[in-house]
């Protein structure tokens, strides 16, 4: 059986650098072979600092994609590139992992997720907060029925100024959005995974620029040029299930609010009612003896691991390892990328309702 996978990363930028790349480096799965970015400058800096005598930095992504010698691409571009790399990469019969969201357009995702079973090989779509200690415990108690009936779910990414302002930040058509593409991803492929719930009936929303279109000064990365912000700093969303599920979706870069929350959500169930925040571990709410109690549990700060090594390792690292360990033992199913599929599906199902005015139906 096959050890080590020959890695090619398409895309050195920071979310290469601070997330992908040194976890492939300390992986003994893996083998780091090729990179590739639109700046020579940093592939060949990416190069230098975590591969080995055999990395090179390529000019072109196409020899990657022709390259016998590459078991695996990963991709941190731009999000209007990732089904043309995922695409082209999986019909060269390589597994992809791509950074979210998927795509962005419904339409896009699902042309990866059909190359992905045509050529039998694993596509994923990175997620990493399903891998926090307190998604992973909600997920069990899910899963074990503490929660019952899941009738109606909060998705939480927002902040009160943390607008990026590198990149293609604001470009409209590179990105595909702003915080609900970008953050708001993230919290509702939480609550959709937690909740087991990838039907979505139809949804309604709105986007809003009023603080992107000002600047602001107090912004975390600093102030930006009004007039290059294309996207939406904030987006409210309103989802119904087919099985009658309804989910609030809340995101915003830059908003007005007392609190910041990201990766966080609310479940609300006919049994228990959970809050998860990113933070501040979980909250359980339900009955005791004839009384409504408040059950804390801040997992971080435990002794007791969820990982079978006993290791407290980051959500990324976790996420990592359990891809190349799936792919390693030859499963290729691709439920997860089914389920991004979903994602970006309500991602644009809010954004045309935004812009026609109209409940979008899927």
């Amino acid at each position: 059986m096959q050890e080590i996978l020959n890695a090619a990363f398409i895309g050195c930028g920071a979310i290469a650098q601070k997330k992908h790349l040194p976890l492939a480096k300390e992986n003994p799965n893996l083998h780091i072979k090729m990179l590739y970015d639109v700046n020579s400058e940093s592939s060949e800096a990416c190069r230098k600092l975590f591969g080995r005598e055999d990395t090179v930095a390529v000019a072109d992504p196409e020899a990657i994609f022709a390259s016998d010698d590459i078991d695996i691409v990963f991709i941190g571009t731009p999000n209007c590139t990732h089904a043309e790399y995922a695409i082209k990469a999986l019909n060269r019969k390589k597994h992809v992992i791509c950074e979210k969201p998927m795509a962005c357009t419904a339409a896009d995702a699902g042309a990866m997720l059909k190359a992905a079973k045509r050529n039998r090989r694993v596509l994923h779509i990175s997620y990493q907060n399903r891998y926090t200690d307190q998604a992973q415990y909600v997920k069990r108690i899910c899963e074990e029925g503490m929660l019952q009936d899941i009738y109606y779910m909060k998705a939480y990414a927002v902040r009160r100024r943390a607008v990026p302002t590198w990149g293609a930040a604001g470009q409209r058509a590179i990105q595909g959005g702003g915080a609900l593409i970008d953050i708001g991803s993230h919290s509702i492929d939480l609550a959709l995974w937690l909740s087991d719930n990838f039907e979505p009936a139809y949804a309604v929303g709105m986007t809003y620029n009023k603080i992107m279109r000002r600047g602001s000064e107090a912004n975390l990365w600093g102030n930006w040029n009004p007039e290059k912000m294309e996207t939406e700093d904030c987006a409210v969303g309103f989802v119904v299930m087919k099985n009658g599920m309804t989910l609030t979706v809340e995101s915003a870069y830059a908003l007005n609010t007392a609190f910041e929350m990201e990766a966080s959500v609310d479940l609300f169930g006919t049994g228990a009612g959970v809050s998860l925040r990113e933070e501040d571990g979980i909250t359980l709410i339900h009955e005791l003896d004839g009384k409504m109690c408040r059950t804390e549990n801040r997992l971080q700060e435990t002794k007791r691991s969820l990982t079978p090594r006993g290791v407290l390792d980051t959500p990324s690292k976790r996420e990592q390892r359990a891809v190349i360990d799936k792919i390693l033992a030859g499963n290729i199913e691709l439920e997860t990328a089914r389920q991004a599929c979903v994602t970006a599906a309500i991602v644009e199902g809010i954004y045309i309702s935004a812009e026609t005015g109209k409940p979008f139906y899927f």
